[in-house]
């Protein structure tokens, strides 16, 4: 009984696999051979609720910028490139509101119209087409629902409630003659609001003191049952969901197997590819086994089409490891713009501090990082602040606010934080008289007679 179920569910996922994929050949045929795509669409929205508030429209997914709509009274209008899906986000801002809707325009036609009613608690009602409709239903029941659960009317320790709420794209769908495109687009968003507000009822539960009583698994199918699909690119959650979805998701090759054997639509495993390929960059142990750590990942680029831009800055990493030159490329300026070659302090330890004028908890080292200067004992060292600061101004004032002195540097594209694989500010890195790596990652100023001693023994 249980090979005959193990069966019938591969079964299942095979041919759910195999009809998306038909369903995108046909598609990808439809609009290449019997129609015409609009290369840009008119929208029109038309609100209940004007004043004072704008309205921005982009195409979900691709990157581009949004457009502000222009408004005549309680109609706003837009001319854009038509977005590759059809799907565009529909921004509303108002007293410091936002809320995001989908719009649908089908990309053969020319022109899109549906009219906002906004209600009490960012209620949206949207009239229109019928694919538009869906969506404003869709999007009101989930308002309803997340509120429902933030304000504890809903018992979150049941998994039925969550459980209940996975059918609703399917009640809102049969409830609506919607488009196959947006049948789609709702399934995924449904499972990624499900994805995320088990999330938001861990952290509800974790504020009582209590700790979660069922699983995500028990809640939701394996991601590329649903997530398998050109449309799921267009949520920002899905490579996330996908990538922690992935069994052994740490080691590259085994997160590349898995990826490639069980999802098709090349957007998303692209995507994915990326973040598994970035973090494998960023959280490589340089110091240990760097040769084969690079040829491990240039042989998975070539293998699994991975951007060779990762595999560049692996190489380019190398700086992270003691024992190597101060990194090439790195231009610093001191506050009257003149370009400073670090190897002004050759023949010095130096001490480095990578901070900005944001960054609080940088600020707090200060005052030590000032008082570690004056009363260190040891000509052998001297002391650098640089700032990552992009804008000039900002570096300048706080200097000048904290009473800043010494060797002040400045570099505005953090190209020495990138080439140390810096992962948050301050941060603390020391250098050797021959301009090599002493220690990455050194100790605070703050953290006080560990740091003096291990400064003090520097000759």
């Amino acid at each position: 009984m249980q090979l005959n179920g193990y069966l019938c569910t591969l079964f299942y996922q095979n041919t759910v696999h195999m009809k998306r994929v038909i369903l995108s050949i046909l598609t990808i045929s439809l609009i290449g051979c019997t129609t015409t795509v609009q290369e840009k669409q008119e929208i029109t929205i038309t609100t209940n609720d004007a004043e004072g508030r704008k309205l921005m429209i982009a195409p979900m997914g691709g990157g581009a910028g949004a457009t502000e709509m222009v408004a005549n009274g309680s109609v706003y209008s837009a001319m854009i490139p038509t977005s590759p899906t059809g799907f565009y986000e529909l921004v509303s801002i108002k007293d410091q509101s936002q809320s995001i809707i989908p719009f649908y325009v089908p990309v053969t036609e020319a022109k899109g119209e549906s009219t906002l009613a906004f209600g009490e608690r960012g209620a949206v009602d949207m009239d229109g087409s019928e694919d538009n409709r869906t969506l404003g239903a869709y999007a009101t029941a989930y308002n309803e629902y997340a509120r429902a659960i933030w304000q504890s009317e809903l018992d979150v320790k049941n998994p039925a409630i969550l459980k209940a709420f996975m059918v609703k794209a399917d009640s809102v769908i049969n409830a609506h003659d919607c488009s196959d495109e947006v049948k789609e687009f709702l399934k995924i968003w449904n499972y990624i609001h499900i994805h995320n507000t088990y999330d938001i009822v861990a952290r509800i539960l974790k504020g009582k003191q209590e700790e979660m009583p069922y699983k995500r698994e028990d809640l939701l199918p394996e991601p590329h049952t649903v997530m398998d699909s050109p449309l799921a690119s267009l949520f920002t959650e899905a490579r996330l969901i996908v990538y922690a979805s992935l069994p052994n998701r740490n080691n590259l090759d085994s997160a590349l197997i898995y990826l490639e054997e069980h999802y098709s639509d090349t957007t998303l495993k692209a995507k994915v590819k990326d973040h598994i390929a970035g973090r494998y960059v960023t959280r490589f142990n340089y110091a240990d086994g760097f040769e084969k750590g690079l040829e491990r990942l240039q042989k998975a680029t070539e293998k699994y089409g991975l951007d060779p831009s990762h595999a560049e800055r692996f190489a380019k990493l190398k700086a992270t490891i003691p024992g190597q030159p101060f990194p090439e490329g790195v231009e610093l300026k001191d506050a009257n713009g003149n370009v400073v070659d670090f190897a002004t302090f050759r023949g010095k330890y130096v001490y480095i501090d990578l901070w900005a004028s944001w960054c609080s908890p940088c600020l707090k080292e200060v005052p030590a990082l000032q008082k570690l200067e004056k009363e260190l004992k040891n000509d052998k060292v001297v002391f650098l602040s640089i700032s990552i600061d992009t804008k000039e101004d900002a570096w300048k004032n706080k200097m000048k606010e904290k009473n800043m002195h010494g060797n002040q540097l400045w570099d505005p594209t953090n190209s020495l934080g990138q080439a140390l694989n810096v992962k948050g500010i301050p941060f603390f890195a020391i250098y050797d008289p021959e301009g090599r790596l002493y220690m990455h990652g050194a100790p605070r100023p703050s953290q006080g007679p560990g740091l003096v001693m291990l400064l003090e023994g520097l000759k």
